[in-house]
């Protein structure tokens, strides 16, 4: 198997103020109207909104492979960060992160999404492909682009 960047991450200026940005991201039962990938989300274990510890199940497709997969809030402060691994009780994990600044002419928000992904190289996994890198960039991409629209509407 081809070896791949395990980290990349995308950076979006947004026109709208930070706790319209983090409102946004931090409900994950929205990320599906954002991601071409995660299709879908809901919190587990009771758990209803974004806070360190809340579970949820998120459900995602890459080409033809299809995948749900529970996560769990590690970081979240509000504004600032939003962080998530999956799967989550696995050693080798994916994390997956929002993070949120004043745009550089302070009338905005900067968000930018990245991960850090060691399973993506790992052999015989069938999400990881060729071009596996490339799609989740382009991913990212689309998913901040969506999110930009959706607070700036």
């Amino acid at each position: 198997m081809t070896d791949f960047p395990e980290r990349g991450s995308v950076s979006v200026d947004i026109a709208a103020p930070l706790d319209t940005v983090w409102a946004l991201v931090s409900d994950i039962t929205r990320m599906g109207e954002w991601s071409p990938e995660c299709v879908g989300a809901e919190w587990l274990e009771g758990a209803t909104e974004a806070a360190v510890g809340a579970a949820f199940l998120g459900h995602n497709k890459a080409a033809t492979f299809e995948w749900s997969v529970p996560c769990e809030v590690v970081e979240c402060d509000p504004g600032r960060r939003f962080e998530f691994v999956a799967p989550r009780g696995e050693t080798m994990l994916t994390h997956w992160r929002f993070d949120f600044a004043p745009s550089a002419d302070g009338t905005g928000t900067t968000l930018t999404e990245s991960f850090d992904a060691p399973r993506i190289n790992l052999a015989g996994a069938p999400s990881n492909f060729e071009g596996r890198y490339e799609m989740l960039i382009a991913g990212m991409t689309t998913t901040l682009g969506n999110i930009k629209a959706a607070a700036e509407g």
